[in-house]
């Protein structure tokens, strides 16, 4: 099975890092105006990337997916010029080792069809809705800015912990989507 990875806000928590940053930042608008257009092109930007921490269990859950065989693919809206040191986070936070793709905000649904993702991990409401009906499974994690995202095949979470009962289960619905 291949399984879709987002990077920022599902796994990395990069929301952290821009409330100390921008003050008047509010997570219930996506993506949040008081971030500058460009802002992760520029040093402290790509900075900031570098800094998030992983959210518990993420690494855990996705290590899990992989040794059971499970294909990983880490597909970021991130500017291409984070390439490497989103190569080196995943690296030293010990994520899998995966396939990285770089994809405008919006492509992801068109990516997921061609190379038959069958999951998808992702916080950005936008994708989470475009990728329905394309995908098996789109697990969303929770966020303000994504509160009343619903529709067949999402599956809202907060925790990371929560997603492993469904991997080692496998309770799915008759559509192939988990209950």
């Amino acid at each position: 099975m291949r399984i879709g990875v987002d990077l920022c806000n599902t796994v990395a928590n990069v929301n952290a890092m821009l409330v100390m940053k921008f003050t008047r930042l509010s997570l219930t608008r996506y993506p949040d105006p008081e971030i500058p257009a460009g802002f992760f092109h520029i040093p402290e930007g790509l900075e900031l990337l570098s800094k998030a921490q992983p959210f518990p269990y993420a690494t855990g859950t996705l290590r899990f997916l992989a040794s059971a065989g499970h294909e990983i693919i880490y597909l970021t809206s991130r500017p291409i010029l984070a390439v490497n040191l989103t190569r080196e986070w995943l690296a030293v936070n010990d994520f899998p080792s995966g396939t990285l793709m770089f994809l405008p905000r919006g492509d992801k649904a068109l990516f997921a069809r061609y190379y038959g993702i069958d999951w998808f991990f992702e916080d950005d409401p936008l994708e989470a809705l475009s990728l329905q009906g394309i995908v098996g499974q789109v697990f969303l994690k929770s966020w303000p800015y994504n509160y009343g995202v619903q529709g067949q095949g999402i599956k809202k979470f907060t925790s990371w912990r929560e997603i492993m009962p469904y991997v080692v289960t496998g309770k799915k619905d008759k559509a192939g989507a988990f209950a």
